[in-house]
C-alpha cells in the first residue's frame, strides 16, 4: 500500500539527535518553555523580525487576532475552503467570519472577491488569508488592499512552511503570520505545536506574554514544550532537502495532472498536491483497491459544517473545489510512479 503520508524518512534524519535531546531534557528536568533556539532558527528561516513558539497553530491564530485588537462583534474576512481552525479562532474572540471565495487555480483567497467583500462589509476589521496546500495567495496584492483600507492582515501559513512569493516567505507580508507544526505538516513537531511571526515588536511582546498566563488580563496556557522546540530546531535544518524532494515529485505529477497551478514568483512547498476529479469518491475507492491511499481536503467547506453553518454566502468556486478535490501522496520516498499509474488507470 502506498500510504497517503509516511514520515519515516523525514524522522530518520533527526532520530539520533532527538534521542540525545530527550535525554538532556529529562536529565535537566527542563520540560517546558525553553524554545529560544527554535524561535531564532525559524525567525531566520522566514526572514521575520520576531518568532514566538506556541502550543498549536490554532493558538497562534487565536493570539494573533487578540494581538491586533479584534473584539466581540467585529468582522473578519477569510475563506471557507480551509481547515475549520481558521474560523474557530475568529469565533474564539467573539468575532464573525465573513467568507470570501477562492481562485480555482491556486485554491487560495481571490483578491478581486476580497475587494468586493470589503466594499460590501465596511465593518470588517481584519483579513485572514490562508496559504492553502503550500501554495501562496496573491499576497502582495492582498497586503496592498488591506493597507489601503486600513484593515489588519493575518496570514495563516499552517500549510506553507517554505512557501515564498517574490522571494519573501509567506507570513511576512501582513501584520502577523501563523504556523502549525502538527506532525503531518511540512515541518512537523513531536506532537502539536505552532508559532507566530511578525515584524511588529508590540505584537511580539503581547503574544509572548499572553501565551503564558498574562498577568493583567485573562491569559492562556499556549506554551510550546521544550521537546517540540528542540525537535523542530533540528527538522528546520533538514527541511531544505525535504522540500527539494517534494518539489521533484510534484514535477513528475505535473507531467500528468493539471490542477496544481503555481504562478510565477511563487515557490510552492507542496504540503498537499491537489487535483480535481468529478468522480472524487469513486476515484479514492478505486485507488485504495489498487494499493494507493488518496485523501480529500476538505469535503465540506467551513460555512457548511454544523457548528459554523450559514446560508449567507454564495461561494461557487469553493463549492466546486470542495466537491472535487483529491490529494495525492507527496513525501520523500513515496512511490509516485504507482500513484500516477493508478490515478490515470481510473481515468
Amino acid at each position: 500500500m502506498v500510504k497517503y503520508y509516511d514520515m519515516t524518512s523525514i524522522t530518520e534524519q533527526v532520530k539520533d539527535m532527538t534521542r540525545l535531546e530527550l535525554d538532556s531534557i529529562m536529565n535537566n528536568n527542563n520540560y517546558i518553555y525553553d524554545t529560544k533556539d527554535f524561535e531564532e532558527r525559524f525567525r531566520q528561516f522566514t526572514g521575520a523580525g520576531y518568532c514566538i513558539g506556541l502550543s498549536s497553530g490554532t493558538a497562534a491564530l487565536h493570539l494573533a487576532l487578540k494581538a491586533i485588537g479584534i473584539k466581540p462583534g467585529d468582522q473578519v474576512a477569510t475563506v471557507s475552503h480551509t481547515f475549520r481552525a481558521t474560523a474557530a479562532a475568529i469565533k474564539y474572540v467573539g468575532a464573525e467570519p465573513v467568507y470570501v471565495d477562492i481562485e480555482q487555480l491556486s485554491y487560495c483567497m481571490d483578491s478581486f472577491e476580497l475587494e468586493n467583500t470589503l466594499d460590501n462589509n465596511p465593518n470588517i476589521k481584519a483579513v485572514i488569508v490562508v496559504h492553502l496546500y503550500g501554495n501562496s495567495a496573491m499576497i502582495d496584492k492582498i497586503a496592498d488592499i488591506c493597507k489601503r483600507r486600513n484593515v489588519k492582515l493575518i496570514e495563516d501559513c499552517s500549510q506553507a512552511h517554505g512557501t515564498r512569493k517574490l522571494n519573501k516567505h509567506v507570513g511576512t507580508f501582513g501584520d502577523i503570520g501563523t504556523f502549525s507544526f502538527f506532525p503531518g505538516k511540512g515541518i512537523g513537531a513531536f506532537g502539536d505545536a505552532g508559532a507566530c511571526i511578525t515584524m511588529n515588536k508590540e505584537y511580539n511582546d503581547y503574544i509572548s506574554e499572553a501565551r503564558s498566563w498574562k498577568e493583567d488580563e485573562i491569559g492562556y496556557n499556549y506554551r510550546m514544550s521544550t521537546m517540540n522546540g528542540r525537535f523542530l530546531y533540528h527538522k528546520i535544518g533538514n527541511f531544505k532537502k525535504v522540500l527539494e524532494e517534494k518539489t521533484q515529485i510534484a514535477k513528475e505529477y505535473d507531467k500528468h495532472f493539471r490542477n496544481c497551478s503555481v504562478r510565477g514568483q511563487v515557490t510552492h512547498s507542496y504540503h498537499i498536491y491537489p487535483i480535481l476529479h468529478k468522480h472524487r469518491d469513486k476515484l479514492i475507492s478505486y485507488a485504495k483497491e489498487k494499493g494507493v491511499e488518496l485523501k480529500c481536503h476538505y469535503p465540506l467547506p467551513v460555512h457548511k459544517l454544523p457548528a459554523y453553518k450559514t446560508d449567507k454566502y454564495s461561494l461557487p468556486i469553493t463549492d466546486l473545489v470542495s466537491s472535487q478535490q483529491v490529494s495525492l501522496p507527496i513525501y520523500p520516498g513515496v512511490d509516485y510512479k504507482k500513484v500516477i499509474e493508478v490515478v490515470k488507470q481510473y481515468d
